[in-house]
């Protein structure tokens, strides 16, 4: 048998601590990581529900207009729902709610309304599809789970707009169903508010053609790259919204027009 180390000293008291401490961290951060992914993974399980639910229908006729039968059933769940957004080569394939009574109800709601920390993408309260104006701004989490609006910032790739330059938006009422077609993918930040930086934010409500150039303007000078496209005033632009980690309250937002020439602003 080998000699006995006797230059081994005991572990004291404080190392002792300290390594309990370190092992009640590490135990914690692991429960919190796999909550967190498995609250994710609850959420995504749910919109794949829904998804499920987009079924022809026989159209609904509401005082506020006619409801394209393949919402019908998401619509009878829940009447906040007024779109779906859904971009090929993400995971972005989700309903679009809006409250204009309460901006930011789904914040942290999900579709049924309940409690959920990566909430449900929603339009803001000043843009109105009933009473369409130029833009519509719609607001979605960036998940360091995947899910929510995380992938949009793919789109700060110009390869990966390439591979995707158009995505599907439509309003669950007839006539607001098309392809959006990419103009500009941009980063920003929101606060303080004397910043010099583009509020791109501020322009959810455009009814003026000053207002839409300035708009268009304001996105393609901070644009990440250049995408060879334009709109022009009477387009329908679509703007996805979220945060993003560049810098303090930073945000990564994506511009399109709608490219249907026959129809380029939905009539209700």
């Amino acid at each position: 048998m080998g000699k006995k180390n006797r230059n081994k000293k005991p572990m004291g008291i404080g190392s002792k601590i300290l390594l309990i401490i370190c092992l009640i961290v590490f135990c914690g951060s692991g429960f919190y990581l796999a909550d967190y992914f498995l609250k994710a993974w609850k959420a995504q399980d749910q919109f794949a529900e829904l998804k499920d639910l987009n079924t022809e229908e026989k159209d609904i006729l509401t005082d506020k207009g006619t409801i394209i039968g393949k919402y019908a059933a998401l619509y009878k769940q829940n009447q906040d729902i007024i779109g779906w957004v859904k971009i090929d080569g993400t995971r972005i394939d989700y309903p679009v709610m809006q409250t204009q009574d309460d901006p930011e109800f789904y914040l942290h709601r999900d579709f049924k309304k309940e409690y959920s920390e990566s909430g449900t993408p929603f339009m803001d309260a000043n843009s109105d599809i009933f009473i369409p104006t130029c833009n519509w701004v719609v607001y979605g989490h960036h998940m360091r789970s995947g899910i929510m609006f995380h992938d949009l910032v793919k789109y700060d790739s110009e390869e990966f707009y390439r591979k995707h330059p158009t995505f599907k938006f439509d309003t669950i009422y007839k006539g607001g169903q098309g392809t959006y077609q990419v103009i500009a993918a941009c980063y920003s930040q929101i606060y303080p508010e004397d910043s010099n930086e583009f509020k791109y934010y501020q322009y959810a409500h455009i009814t003026t053609r000053e207002e839409f150039e300035e708009y268009v303007n304001g996105v393609k000078s901070i644009a990440c790259y250049e995408t060879g496209e334009t709109a022009e005033y009477g387009d329908q632009l679509v703007t996805l919204s979220t945060c993003a980690y560049q810098t303090d309250d930073g945000r990564f937002f994506v511009v399109a027009k709608r490219t249907d020439a026959k129809q380029r602003r939905p009539q209700f």
